[in-house]
C-alpha cells in the first residue's frame, strides 16, 4: 500500500484521532515555569487528509501534474506532512529543501531539481525575495506564512483552505516505480547528490521502521529532526502505517524536551547525538529534577544519522535503565534509515549498528571486492528492496555506487563473529599519516571517555612530512578545563601513529543531522602550525624553545 493510501485509510479508520501535534517551545534555560508552549496545534488523520487533497487540487488547477517538481522551503509546522502528501497526491514529485539555504544553496537546487513550483514559509521569505530576479522557471510560489505578510509574488496557503475541494482529486492511480520524491543528500563532503525515490521506496521505509520502533496504534512519536531530511520524515512512517500519533518539537532545548515528553505522553523519541549529549550534561550537572515522573511514558530512545560512541550509550543506560536504547544506521541512497539495526535487546554490543531487517544484505568488502574475514575493515554494501531510483542527472554516479546490484555505501565498516556490523568511518574521512590509515571515529570514542569532554571531532590537516597530521576539536563541558598539553599526554593511550598532533578547543560544527562537518574543521586550522615530527614541539610554542 502506498503512503498516500495509507493516509487515506487513517482518514477512514481514525478519523477524529490525533495524528499529529505541533508544539513550539519556549528558549528555557531553567525547568521551572510551568508554561513552556508559545503554541500547540493539532491535526486529526481526517484533518490531515483533507487538507492534503486541497494541496492536491490547487496544484492541479495550476497545470502541476503528474510527474512536476513542487519544492519545500520550510521549517518543521503543522502544515509540513499535509502539504507533502498534498504534493504526491497530485502525481507531482517532492522535492524537500534546507530551510537553512542561503541564496546561492537555494538557486543551485531550484535548478538542478527543475523545479517547476516552490512553498515557502516566513523564515524562508527574505532568502526566496533575495532570488527572484534570477532565471529560475519556477510558475508558482505558495506561502503558508500570514495572509497579510504574504509577499505579492506569492499564494497565501490560507486562500486554499477556504477554497479548494476536500475530496479525493480524481486521478489514475500512482503506480509504486514512479518518481515520489527528490532528496538532497546531507553528505559532508562536496555538493550534495539528488537523490531519488519511488513510491514503493517511501513504502517500504513505513514497514522498515515499524519493524525497529516496534510501532503500535497507541505509541506517541516524538520527531525533533528537520522534516526535509529524509530520516525525520522516513522514522515518522512507521506513525502512519499503524495511525499513531505524532508530536513536532520545534526548537529543542532539554527542559523542553522533558516537558513534552511528560505533557503529550510520548512512548518513543528520535533523538540525534547533540540532543543526547545536551541531556547528559544537564543530568550530570543536576540541572534536571523529577527524570523517572517526566519520562514515565518514554519506553524507546532511538538514535542514529552519525555513529555513536559507546561512553553515551552506557551513560544513558546508567540514568534511563527503564527506557530502551535502540540505535540505527542508513543513508539517503538506501533508502533512509534502519538498514542496519541494533535492537533493544542487542544494546550490549558496545558500538555496534547491528544487523540488516528482514530483507536486507550487507557485506564488509575489501579494494578488490572480497568479502573480508570477522574484525576486518572494509567499504559495507548493502541491498535490500526498494532502495534510491537513481541520483537525478547523474546516471555514471548511480552506476557507480549501484555496481554490482549493491549500494556502495562509502563507509569502512567491519563485522563481528556473529555478524554484527560495526562503522568505522567514512571512506572519504580516513586520514593518511606516514603511511597509516587511520579511522577518525576510533580517536573520537578514545576522547570521550575522558573526563568532561562533551563533543570531539578528528579531522586531518595538510602535513610538510607525514602527508596529513591527526588533530582534534574538543567541545568541553561546563566546568571541564584542559590544556592541549594534557589531553595530548592523555594520548599517549592511543597507538603512536594515531595520536593528535595538535588538539583544539571549541564547538564541534554539525549539519542538521548531527554529522560532523570536518571540512569547516580542516578550514578553520588549516594555517596553524604542526609539529614536523611526532611527538616534537609545535613551532612558536614554548615547547620549541624549552631546554
Amino acid at each position: 500500500m502506498l503512503v498516500t493510501d495509507l493516509l487515506r485509510r487513517n482518514a477512514h479508520l481514525w478519523a477524529r484521532e490525533t495524528a499529529l501535534v505541533a508544539v513550539e517551545a519556549a528558549n528555557l534555560t531553567d525547568p521551572g515555569p510551568e508554561s513552556y508552549l508559545l503554541r500547540r496545534e493539532s491535526l486529526t488523520w481526517e484533518e490531515m487528509n483533507r487538507q492534503a487533497n486541497q494541496i492536491a487540487h490547487f496544484y492541479l488547477s495550476i497545470g502541476i501534474h503528474r510527474g512536476s517538481h513542487v519544492g519545500l522551503m520550510m521549517k518543521n509546522s503543522i502544515e509540513w506532512l499535509p502539504i507533502y502528501f498534498g504534493i504526491l497526491k497530485s502525481g507531482a514529485v517532492v522535492v524537500p529543501l534546507n530551510f537553512r539555504y542561503d541564496a546561492d544553496s537555494a538557486v543551485y537546487s531550484i535548478r538542478f531539481a527543475d523545479l517547476d513550483a516552490l512553498i515557502f514559509d516566513a523564515d524562508a521569505s527574505s532568502v526566496i525575495q533575495q532570488i527572484l530576479t534570477r532565471t529560475l522557471g519556477l510558475r508558482s510560489f505558495l506561502y503558508t506564512g500570514s495572509r497579510e505578510d504574504c509577499p505579492a509574488f506569492a499564494f497565501p496557503i490560507q486562500d486554499i483552505w477556504e477554497t479548494q475541494p476536500e475530496n479525493e482529486p480524481d486521478l489514475p492511480p500512482l503506480e509504486p516505480m514512479e518518481d515520489a520524491a527528490i532528496y538532497f543528500s546531507s553528505g559532508t563532503t562536496g555538493v550534495p547528490k539528488a537523490v531519488v525515490y519511488s513510491h514503493a521506496t517511501l513504502a517500504s521505509a513505513c514497514e522498515r521502521e515499524r519493524y525497529h520502533h516496534g510501532q503500535v496504534h497507541g505509541d506517541c512519536f516524538l520527531c525533533i529532526p528537520p522534516l526535509y531530511h529524509v530520516g525525520a520524515k522516513l522514522h515518522w512512517m512507521a506513525n502512519l502505517l499503524v495511525g499513531a500519533r505524532a508530536v513536532l518539537l520545534k526548537g529543542f532545548t532539554v527542559p523542553a524536551f522533558f516537558r513534552v515528553v511528560h505533557q503529550e505522553r510520548v512512548t518513543i523519541a528520535f533523538l540525534l547525538l547533540p540532543w543526547l549529549q545536551d541531556i547528559l550534561v544537564a543530568l550530570d550537572a543536576g540541572r534536571i529534577s523529577d527524570v523517572a515522573d517526566a519520562l514515565c511514558s518514554l519506553r524507546l530512545i532511538h538514535t542514529g544519522a552519525q555513529p555513536i560512541p559507546p561512553s553515551v550509550v552506557e551513560q544513558l543506560r546508567q540514568h534511563f535503565p527503564q527506557i530502551a536504547l535502540g540505535i540505527s544506521y542508513g543513508l539517503t541512497e538506501a533508502g533512509g534509515p534502519g538498514v542496519l539495526n541494533l535492537r533493544m535487546e542487542d544494546i550490549e554490543r558496545s558500538g555496534s549498528v547491528g544487523l540488516p531487517p528482514p530483507g536486507w544484505q550487507a557485506q564488509v568488502v575489501d579494494d578488490a571486492g572480497n568479502e573480508t574475514p570477522p574484525q576486518a575493515p572494509g567499504e559495507l554494501l548493502l541491498k535490500g528492496p526498494h532502495m534510491m531510483s537513481r541520483y537525478y542527472k547523474s546516471e555514471a554516479a548511480t552506476e557507480e555506487v549501484l555496481a554490482g546490484g549493491w549500494l556502495h555505501t562509502g563507509d569502512i565498516a567491519c563485522r563481528d563473529i556473529d555478524g554484527y556490523y560495526y562503522i568505522i568511518g567514512r571512506r572519504k574521512e580516513i586520514i593518511i599519516s606516514g603511511g597509516e590509515n587511520i579511522y577518525p571515529q576510533r580517536i573520537e570514542n578514545f576522547l570521550r571517555r575522558l573526563p568532561g569532554v562533551k563533543d570531539t571531532g578528528v579531522f586531518g590537516l595538510r602535513h610538510c612530512r607525514l602527508g596529513e597530521a591527526v588533530a582534534a576539536q574538543i567541545a568541553l563541558a561546563p566546568g571541564a578545563s584542559y590544556t592541549e598539553e594534557e589531553v595530548l599526554d592523555y594520548c599517549q593511550g592511543l597507538p603512536r601513529f594515531e595520536r593528535p598532533l595538535r588538539v583544539f578547543f571549541g564547538p564541534v560544527p554539525r549539519n542538521p543531522t548531527g554529522k560532523i562537518e570536518k571540512q569547516l574543521l580542516q578550514a578553520l586550522y588549516q594555517n596553524e602550525p604542526l609539529p614536523i615530527r611526532r611527538g616534537g614541539p609545535i613551532p612558536g610554542s614554548s615547547q620549541e624553545s624549552s631546554p
